[in-house]
């Protein structure tokens, strides 16, 4: 341990831990529950919104010095007076509604054991110095706007602390590959630093407005994975744009997958036929989607679309989750056909009706119903679950990111105009037209791209989109025979639907009256926990 460290080390184990006696006002309560902030306090990325909050800070603070000027200890430090003086009711708002400005750990010594294993991979790996301080930072001055009141700030200036400012530029990748412990060290830096470019609106796309297009992948100054692929999975179900060596045919293929684990996934067969240099590029189509579509087989039965959702665990059952922007936390996996996909770009609207096969705990219970709709950055669950309706009003932008905040919409119609093409391949897709997985899938020649995590697949016969992968999203899957690039029935897209409304669904999570997104609203959760305690008796107990 270098002398800084130590000192640094004594420093922490001598600090008061006493949590300050002043109780939050109500203007430090209304802030904890705001998820979304004023316009004041936004920018159009990371690099302008950190400017405009460091303007903040250097007129709301005395003593502020730069993120370049300090040292991860330092940091730490500051930290650790802070989780001293921290508002107990602000996690508790935090913690109940998911919110990310969550604290990780519960105590400040885990907090110190975190940082002492983070310092120890740093000296080891000096190429962790920046983005460990950079992100540090952000965790900093994060703590000290959310985790503490006017008061407790008011008490720490009175004792000349200095307060950090942001980092103004974009956020720095960790890891070079380097081993297990900076695989690890990695983990832990990215976890407060995770909110990268997200779906936007198309009009905003369209104008080039900054962070509305991913970046490119593969300028040199980007390393992947960037959530450092914690699950440990090998190049055929993850392989990043931004990875070296570089991703070739037939990698990052992915399939139906059901965990975490590497081996907890039915990988798709996979053939190269031909890099792009060896193929006629006139007959590639390139993977764009109608700006409106419906995918629905012609007989009205389920399969047109089908898909692997994918998204952090939320509740014990996989009943209401969504895609995030990393694979950090422990994953749900859910495998189901569809009876229509629409989307129109125009709306800024999708739907998925599904039909659902459920695993784990209710694996031998009938399939359920859902339906997926998504209108601007407003998402709706709607599960018929056996004996009740539920609907799960949600907001895709707070579990998302919310420091920095950013909105989530339905996807770009051209979000893959910018894909790197492979070459062509003789590969799996799963399901359509009859067929199953793994060595049953149809085999078709596909045109394979890369954009970052995604992965995507056209046919040059219809030049359609036929095959999607994203290790931590999904698999999706579209029979080029079902594609209609039109909406016969526009109110399949109206919102809020009738079910999340007061009188609709007896179940209704996070919606209030009107059917709008509302956070800690609940009614009918008595009958949920009646539905789950009917399936934990097993089938024998459902009236369908």
């Amino acid at each position: 341990m270098t002398r800084r460290a130590a000192v640094a080390a004594a420093a922490l184990a001598l600090a008061g831990l006493g949590l300050a006696d002043a109780q939050p006002a109500v203007a430090d309560l209304q802030r904890a529950k705001t998820k979304k902030p004023r316009d004041a306090y936004r920018g159009e990325d990371q690099a302008a919104l950190s400017k405009v909050l460091n303007q903040h800070l250097a007129r709301a603070e005395e003593r502020v010095r730069s993120c370049a000027e300090w040292a991860p200890e330092q940091l730490q430090q500051f930290m650790h007076q802070i989780l001293g003086e921290r508002s107990d009711e602000f996690q508790d708002i935090y913690s109940a509604s998911k919110d990310r400005r969550q604290l990780r750990f519960g105590s400040a010594a885990e907090y110190r054991s975190h940082w002492e294993e983070l310092n120890r991979a740093r000296q080891r790996h000096p190429h962790l110095l920046e983005p460990l301080r950079e992100s540090h930072c952000r965790q900093a001055v994060m703590w000290w706007t959310h985790h503490l009141t006017e008061e407790a700030r008011g008490a720490l200036r009175a004792k000349n602390v200095t307060v950090p400012l942001l980092p103004e530029g974009p956020k720095l990748q960790c890891g070079q590959g380097k081993g297990d412990d900076e695989h690890h060290a990695c983990l832990g830096i990215n976890e407060p630093n995770s909110c990268d470019w997200c779906h936007s609106t198309q009009a905003a796309h369209d104008a080039g407005v900054p962070g509305s297009s991913p970046p490119n992948a593969l300028d040199p100054k980007y390393h992947g994975p960037d959530d450092g692929n914690p699950h440990g999975w090998d190049r055929k179900r993850r392989c990043d744009q931004d990875q070296q060596p570089r991703c070739q045919l037939c990698e990052g293929v992915g399939g139906k997958a059901w965990g975490d684990k590497n081996e907890e996934i039915e990988l798709t067969p996979c053939v190269p036929l031909a890099t792009p240099d060896k193929v006629n590029m006139s007959t590639v189509a390139p993977a764009l989607y109608p700006k409106q579509f419906t995918v629905k087989r012609k007989d009205g039965a389920q399969g047109g679309y089908s898909d692997t959702l994918i998204g952090w665990k939320t509740d014990p059952f996989c009943f209401g989750f969504f895609p995030q922007n990393d694979s950090i936390k422990p994953l749900c996996y859910r495998s189901q056909d569809s009876y229509a996909k629409y989307y129109d770009i125009e709306k800024e609207a999708a739907r998925t009706d599904y039909n659902v096969k459920l695993t784990g705990a209710f694996s031998h219970a009938p399939n359920i119903t859902a339906t997926i709709l998504m209108v601007n950055d407003t998402m709706w669950v709607q599960n018929h679950l056996w004996v009740q309706d539920q609907c799960i009003c949600t907001n895709p932008s707070g579990n998302h990111c919310t420091n920095p905040p950013c909105h989530s919409y339905v996807w770009n119609w051209d979000t893959f105009r910018s894909a790197q093409y492979l070459g062509r391949e003789k590969i799996g897709a799963e399901w359509i037209q009859h067929y199953g997985t793994g060595t049953n899938a149809k085999m078709m020649e596909l045109d394979h791209f890369i954009m970052w995590t995604h992965h995507a697949w056209t046919d040059p016969v219809s030049r359609r989109i036929v095959r999607m992968w994203k290790p931590f999203n999904g698999l999706q899957v579209y029979d080029p025979e079902s594609w209609t690039d039109s909406v016969e029935d526009p109110s399949v897209f109206d919102s809020p639907p009738a079910k999340c409304k007061k009188g609709g669904a007896k179940i209704r999570i996070h919606c209030d009256d009107d059917g709008h997104y509302k956070e800690g609203k609940h009614e009918g959760l008595e009958l949920l926990a009646e539905v789950v305690e009917m399936m934990k008796k097993g089938p024998q107990d459902i009236v369908v």
